[in-house]
């Protein structure tokens, strides 16, 4: 009897040995994919994983930048690790570096502190992690020469959309012919020539444009203030463009609070109040929009094409669309 219990405890330990060797054997071809940059999915397969850092998600604008992105990459069955990006270039560089010690396959960041990634955009390359940049094609070269690959929108080319639209509206109404507009502004020269390429336009189509002054910053009470003494200062303005939705709606309180509903405004960015104060049929005539969710989407697919061995080109331009009094949304 003892004998027999002796030969069938060794038949158990046997299968047990055989039971875990099966396990380590799989943990493994777990852990080699989790060192070439993927994580184990349910069922043994890789899944890519994204890093993802937007700098700015208090402003309308970023915040359905990050909804597309997340779509376009759950479409695709992509893992995503956000950092956010926060509002100064310190922050920015924390998440950054965060994401890259997070095993990511591909790194994907919007911000406005490009020149201060140059060391963590250097420190990607060194690892093989291709980088993919939302929102701006007016890198800085220290920055750009980092990047596979990068889109967004041409500041003339979507100020120069804006003021065709303008044109038309104005001529649809028969409006004067000579135009007195003030800018609304910080002094940047991405914003003025968001500006510079509106006045082209409406000048190409016939109009004769007196800027009258550059006021204001992106602030909105900022904007707010530098509007009303220039209302106080002007008695004959006909547009107040600004170059982003905050100095945009900045503009329009200006002409709530002086009685001045005969001064056009027209905005950049598609924010929800503005689209509002468009559909309330009010002074505000327009607003120039950026498509952040197709910004996204195009990067993801650009992520795709990179990581499945193709190649892609910087500089994607993504382009502008209209949001017009009575017309709503406007393609060019």
């Amino acid at each position: 009897m003892k004998k027999f219990l002796s030969v069938l405890l060794a038949a158990v330990l046997a299968l047990s040995l055989a039971a875990c060797g099966g396990g380590d054997s799989s943990a493994a071809g777990g852990s080699s994919a989790a060192a070439g940059g993927s994580s184990a999915a349910a069922g043994g397969e890789d899944k890519v994983r994204i890093g993802l850092s937007i700098a700015g998600l208090t402003m309308p604008y970023y915040v359905r930048m990050y909804d597309g992105f997340m779509e376009a990459a759950e479409k695709k069955g992509y893992e995503v690790i956000f950092a956010d990006g926060g509002s100064d270039a310190e922050s920015t560089v924390r998440a950054v570096e965060d994401l890259i010690s997070n095993d990511i396959d591909a790194l994907a960041v919007s911000t406005n502190y490009s020149e201060a990634l140059v060391d963590s955009f250097a420190k990607c390359e060194e690892m093989g992690i291709p980088i993919f940049y939302i929102g701006n094609l007016q890198l800085i070269p220290e920055a750009q020469e980092y990047m596979t690959f990068w889109e967004g929108t041409k500041a003339d080319s979507a100020g120069y959309l804006g003021g065709e639209w303008v044109a038309q509206y104005l001529d649809s109404i028969n409006y004067k012919k000579d135009l007195n507009i003030i800018c609304v502004s910080k002094m940047l020269d991405t914003l003025l020539q968001r500006y510079e390429g509106f006045e082209r336009a409406l000048e190409e189509n016939g109009y004769t444009v007196n800027l009258i002054n550059t006021v204001g910053d992106l602030p909105r009470e900022t904007a707010l203030s530098a509007c009303e003494d220039a209302l106080m200062a002007n008695d004959d303005v006909d547009i107040f463009f600004g170059t982003a939705g905050t100095s945009s709606l900045g503009a329009y309180d200006a002409t709530q609070n002086m009685g001045r509903d005969e001064v056009m405004v027209v905005g950049f960015d598609g924010e929800d109040e503005e689209i509002q104060h468009i559909d309330e049929d009010t002074n505000y005539i327009a607003t120039i929009c950026q498509q952040p969710a197709l910004e996204s989407a195009v990067t993801v697919d650009a992520i795709e094409t990179v990581l499945g061995g193709g190649t892609v080109e910087g500089g994607h331009e993504t382009p502008a669309i209209i949001y017009g009094k009575g017309v709503g949304y406007v393609e060019d």
